[in-house]
């Protein structure tokens, strides 16, 4: 038995140790933390010193677990996650709340259509429920309802409908057709309605396939029903990025009225006939949450009420 004392070991070094670990890059875990890369490394040596275990293989362009460390990071990995949650609870408490409900929306969506009004009127009813907003890409705040991060979450209808995900249930608002968003400049642009195959000779911006498959599936699939398949030209990393690459007359991409990013002054969103878009809700079955699930029934309630349900 080693004689180590680990009231040596602070939490933030366990905090640097598990970000290394899940970037496999001192650089980028570096970057994460706002330090200098020379600085991290010497955080890390001085943690394996003080404990007197080899955590990392060093190579080149990486960097890896050992057996020691990848035992530790198994075991502590959701410690600091856990600790952070415990403080921000204390916070809520001594902000006068006994009770949160976490939500979270795709960050290319406009909350101010559907979600800023539901929640407040959630507020008005229920004042002593602190409300948190989350913001993120479709798969990352699916990532956070699966995991227990966010209570409920409105993502967009393509990320779910052909998922069965355990103990996570779902269902349509906010009913709409599908979009084409282009430069004004676009021919296309002087109609108030496109139909699908009037697409066939445009140039398509697309999420990437490896941060999103179900965009490009979804793109596929409505380009099917007009007969031809989609001419894909350029790739980005999220949604957000998509306005920012219509560079050409004939650059278009799909979204519905719910999209974000688009100009007014320089971009146009043309509705197109005969598809099928909009946004769901998703929550966990087994929250074991009260206000979680009167937040849904709530939500359920408000949509209907407004015309945002699929009905």
């Amino acid at each position: 038995m080693h004689n180590v004392d680990i009231r040596n070991i602070s939490l933030g070094q366990i905090h640097y140790f598990i970000k290394v670990a899940e970037y496999g890059n001192i650089t980028k875990a570096a970057a994460f933390f706002n330090l200098t890369q020379p600085t991290l490394s010497k955080k890390i040596m001085s943690m394996e010193e003080q404990l007197d275990l080899q955590l990392f293989i060093r190579g080149k362009k990486a960097i890896r677990l050992t057996p020691a460390g990848r035992y530790l990071y198994e075991q502590w990995k959701d410690s600091v996650g856990r600790l952070e949650e415990n403080v921000q609870h204390a916070h809520i408490l001594q902000q006068g709340y006994t009770k949160q409900i976490v939500l979270a929306c795709m960050d290319s969506f406009r909350p101010d259509l559907f979600m800023l009004p539901l929640v407040d009127r959630f507020r008005e009813s229920y004042p002593d429920v602190l409300i948190r907003i989350e913001s993120d890409s479709a798969q990352d705040i699916r990532k956070m309802l699966i995991h227990g991060e966010a209570d409920v979450i409105f993502s967009v209808l393509y990320d779910f409908k052909e998922k069965e995900m355990e103990n996570i249930a779902w269902t349509r608002l906010g009913k709409c057709t599908h979009a084409a968003c282009m430069k004004k400049e676009n021919p296309l642009s002087q109609k108030e309605c496109l139909q699908i195959g009037d697409l066939k000779q445009s140039d398509f911006l697309c999420i990437s396939p490896m941060q999103l498959p179900e965009y490009i599936q979804e793109v596929q699939r409505v380009c099917r029903k007009g007969g031809f398949l989609p001419n894909i030209t350029n790739y980005v990393s999220s949604a957000n990025s998509l306005t920012l690459n219509l560079m050409t007359d004939n650059d278009v991409f799909l979204c519905d009225r719910y999209y974000a990013d688009m100009k007014e002054e320089e971009h146009c969103l043309i509705p197109i006939s005969d598809t099928e878009s909009g946004f769901i809700m998703a929550w966990r079955k087994d929250s074991g949450y009260a206000y979680c699930d009167i937040f849904v029934q709530f939500a359920l309630e408000y949509m209907k009420e407004n015309g945002l349900d699929w009905s």
